[in-house]
């Protein structure tokens, strides 16, 4: 594939619907000087969801609420990347240091699209046709660590195990974002201004557990890890915060 048509692919759905080709054929003629400008753009269309123009009725709060999904689920990934952690711990156990999990949850409750009446089983066929790759995958890597075949993978044979492992992570993650967006319609889709509670919400946790972790960098010796994901979590909890307040933008205006 095309780099130019990689770039077009970074934009919205509904932006890349419209002027998907344009934008391709504009990156393809002026060459790779364009790039930088190019995901400049597409960088703040995702940041400004009230520029975005709908070929269809509700896109733009189905695309956001998949948004919202990837973002906790890049977070959760992040989480488990550091666990064990005595900054952001992610558990009952410790409240203090889990608190930034509260507005996180609450936006994911926000974002949630419900069921509509007498689509449950539509619902359940979508569910399992998607997370039944993810579900065997899983269960594959339960029965593998459970066995006792494999107690003390060495070289190649641990190496491999760990690549599945994150693979197996990362799979299921984007499974999950995937069945938000094909449930979508068959779904009451949450109305713009809970869309927007929930931008607000989850990047106020984010920023929380950005403000946790940056605050445990400066009193210890700084290594690549902490320092990747603080910065990772910094630029998510702008991202969503930015976006929630260009929302309710548009709702007041």
């Amino acid at each position: 594939m095309r780099a130019s048509a990689l770039i077009a692919g970074l934009y919205p759905p509904a932006v890349r619907e419209r002027w998907g080709t344009e934008i391709s054929y504009e990156v393809s003629e002026s060459g790779i000087r364009s790039w930088p400008n190019a995901l400049t753009g597409a960088v703040r269309l995702w940041l400004h969801p009230s520029d975005w123009p709908e070929t269809l009725t509700g896109q733009t709060r189905r695309v956001l609420a998949v948004a919202l999904f990837a973002v906790t689920a890049v977070t959760a990934l992040l989480m488990r990347a550091t666990a064990p952690s005595d900054t952001l711990t992610a558990d009952l156990g410790h409240p203090i240091t889990s608190l930034w999990l509260a507005p996180i949850l609450l936006g994911i409750g926000l974002a949630s699209p419900l069921p509509r009446r007498h689509a449950f089983r539509r619902l359940a066929t979508v569910t399992i046709r998607t997370l039944a790759a993810p579900t065997a995958a899983v269960l594959i890597m339960l029965l593998a660590a459970n066995s006792g075949l494999i107690e003390h993978p060495t070289g190649f044979t641990n190496a491999a195990l760990l690549i599945y492992y994150w693979a197996t992570l990362a799979f299921t993650a984007l499974q999950l974002c995937t069945l938000v967006a094909r449930a979508a319609p068959v779904a009451t889709l949450p109305t713009t201004r809970r869309l927007c509670a929930a931008l607000l919400f989850i990047g106020t946790g984010l920023a929380l557990a950005t403000g946790q972790s940056l605050l445990t960098i400066t009193r210890t010796a700084p290594h690549a890890g902490p320092i990747t994901v603080t910065l990772t979590l910094g630029l998510l909890a702008a991202a969503t915060i930015r976006a929630g307040h260009d929302l309710r933008l548009r709702q007041m205006a």
